[in-house]
């Protein structure tokens, strides 16, 4: 299969600038529906004319789905989720929440000796007792 070509024409460029954004995200989401019904018909193993004898439609109006220009009523989207045991609708559903663990292991070489000196020599700088130094590794 070799890769599609690049098509430029002036009638092209200017029909597309016309177009607004959101009107372009709904044919994106429309396009991605039916990819994804037909990627759902492949899965269960069905030819378009089984889906539509399963949909009690005719033939051509899968294929009419499948075009990406369809729009679709509620109570179709909720029949074909039945039929090809695949989501298209979230309505209602909360989002599965992911837990990750992690264990974090640390270590640090230390002098005992520098250890015992430090806890025998503590400053009080006020009422409470507080180590007076820095963390330098050495205890």
């Amino acid at each position: 299969m070799k890769p599609a070509e690049k098509y430029e024409s002036d009638i092209l460029s200017a029909l597309l600038s016309e177009i607004t954004p959101e009107e372009q995200e709904k044919t994106n989401r429309r396009m991605m529906l039916a990819a994804k019904l037909d990627k759902a018909r492949i899965k269960k193993g069905w030819s378009k004319k089984e889906l539509a004898e399963q949909m009690g439609k005719r033939p051509s109006e899968i294929t009419k789905w499948l075009s990406g220009t369809h729009n679709f009523t509620i109570e179709t989207l909720f029949d074909l989720e039945l039929k090809l045991e695949t989501k298209f609708l979230n309505v209602g559903e909360k989002p599965k929440e992911q837990v990750l663990h992690f264990a974090l292991s640390l270590s640090q070489k230390v002098n005992t000796e520098n250890c015992m000196e430090a806890a025998t020599n503590v400053k009080t700088t006020s009422s409470y007792a507080s180590w007076a130094g820095s963390n330098t590794g050495s205890c």
